[in-house]
């Protein structure tokens, strides 16, 4: 059984080069971002997410305005070493490809966990082969996302393995009307659309054979790290996510105001704070959350209540006291010594 996926999302890495490939087109461009509910803004923060809805429109407008249906192929051709952070270069420094598929199954969600992907053994006569196989699709599926992250896949195996690397067979549960020949001759290996699985399988000596890239030292400074965003979950929607992260930033130059964070995301206030109506907050509500959980890390650290006030953005302290007392309950004396008890 498929997992549930609460609040799946997608990194905006994953649609950057999308809207790359629009650029030499301002017109197409605007147009990509007004179908997408996005902005450049978004797109330029490393920790942005989309829904999968989003993901999906955007796959579809990136080829319509195009007007390239083998854009999954050229995107994996033109798409520089490093593209996808630490995910790829955990990949980059295992020793074998199966390790590296391995890694690439576990650590996907940091980039999309709208799906799930798994190493799975196919029922060959030799029994030696496996598949990295789309478990779980997306509730918004993008089939030409399954194509580049395929293409992906090969390219950086051959560069990785050399000689050694070959694709068994490509399968794509989609139709496509688009030229298969391009797709056997960049995989160079049969290439099926309208199949039971989207999958591509590899041979068992492909995948034991071991990678030029193969780096343990660097592979376990990086292991951690990767667990640690694989483990990470926000509670908030993604909008909300992308104003607290634009709020923090503007706290810390006493300029939290409506209409500044709207500008850091590309937005108007008015727009922002619609937005927000649909996720079921508000910009007051965003902003008073963010001061008090800032608020009581900064008593943690025990800074004085004028620099807490200052780095919240208040014009002075009594401003913070009265609000602190407002959010909950208490005054900052009693909640430091309340924090100050816990430790001891």
């Amino acid at each position: 059984m498929g997992r549930v996926v609460s609040r799946a999302s997608i990194s905006v890495i994953l649609v950057r080069p999308l809207a790359q490939v629009l650029e030499p087109s301002p017109v197409a461009l605007a147009r990509f971002f007004d179908a997408t509910d996005l902005t450049p803004e978004m797109l330029a923060d490393p920790e942005a997410r989309v829904s999968p809805a989003q993901f999906c429109v955007a796959w579809a407008e990136a080829i319509r305005l195009s007007g390239d249906p083998l854009l999954a192929l050229h995107i994996a051709e033109a798409t520089p070493q490093g593209a996808f952070g630490i995910v790829e270069y955990v990949c980059r420094s295992a020793p074998t490809l199966r390790d590296a598929l391995v890694q690439w199954c576990r650590y996907l969600g940091i980039l999309d966990d709208a799906v799930e992907v798994g190493l799975v053994p196919t029922h060959d006569e030799g029994g030696s082969r496996c598949a990295l196989r789309v478990i779980t699709e997306s509730q918004a599926p993008a089939p030409a996302s399954h194509e580049l992250c395929f293409a992906l896949v090969a390219r950086h195996a051959r560069t990785m393995q050399g000689s050694a690397f070959r694709v068994a067979e490509v399968c794509f549960a989609h139709r496509t009307s688009n030229a298969h020949d391009s797709h056997r001759a960049f995989f160079e290996a049969p290439v099926r659309f309208g199949a039971q699985h989207t999958e591509i399988v590899f041979d068992g000596s492909v995948l034991d054979a071991p990678l030029r890239t193969a780096d343990p030292h660097l592979l376990a400074i990086l292991l951690p790290t990767a667990e640690e965003k694989r483990t990470r979950t926000s509670p908030h929607p993604l909008l909300t996510d992308q104003v607290r992260r634009a709020l923090r930033a503007a706290l810390m130059s006493d300029d939290a105001q409506l209409d500044t964070v709207a500008k850091r995301l590309g937005m108007t206030g008015r727009s922002l704070q619609r937005r927000l109506k649909d996720d079921g907050t508000s910009f007051q509500i965003v902003r008073d959350e963010m001061r008090r959980e800032l608020a009581d890390r900064y008593m943690g650290d025990g800074m004085s209540f004028a620099e807490i006030s200052f780095l919240l953005g208040f014009s002075e302290p009594s401003a913070f006291f009265r609000a602190f007392k407002r959010w909950t309950g208490l005054t900052p004396f009693e909640r430091r010594a309340t924090l100050i008890e816990a430790r001891s």
